[in-house]
């Protein structure tokens, strides 16, 4: 018996906040149906919805696109928007440094990003920002 291949999903959204919601609903529903555990759609989640904000709310993005293929070896997500250049790979990563109390929100996305996923790869081209995130399945 073969082994399956890749299954994947894609979905345009508007360059909106409200839009980011839609897609985290999206992202659940596609998590089950790729059968990703709890901790992928977790993963995915946090990242996706720290891209999608930004990438509205600073790159003033007007619509993104979202790709998710499921593998054996993992996940590959990739989020393509038409906001202004970033790459977040090359972007510091801001660390919680003092205690909580202290704590000061905004600016902590990019080193989520890196925790959560297990590679990132940005390239720009078509006037649109590429990102692909990698995944564990499980």
């Amino acid at each position: 018996m073969s082994e399956p291949g890749p299954r994947a999903c894609s979905r345009n959204f508007p360059g909106t906040i409200e839009a980011a919601e839609d897609a985290e609903m999206w992202i659940a529903r596609q998590a089950s149906v790729l059968g990703l555990g709890a901790d992928a759609e977790f993963a995915i989640n946090v990242c996706l919805e720290e891209l999608f904000l930004n990438a509205v709310q600073h790159g003033r993005a007007n619509q993104a696109t979202i790709s998710v293929c499921a593998e054996r070896s993992g996940v590959t997500v990739e989020f393509v928007d038409d906001g202004q250049p970033f790459d977040p790979t090359t972007a510091p990563a801001r660390r919680i440094t003092s205690p909580t109390e202290d704590f000061k929100i905004g600016g902590y996305g990019i080193g989520l990003m890196q925790k959560f996923s297990r590679r990132m790869s940005y390239r720009r081209s078509e006037g649109m920002n590429r990102l692909v995130l990698e995944f564990d399945a499980g």
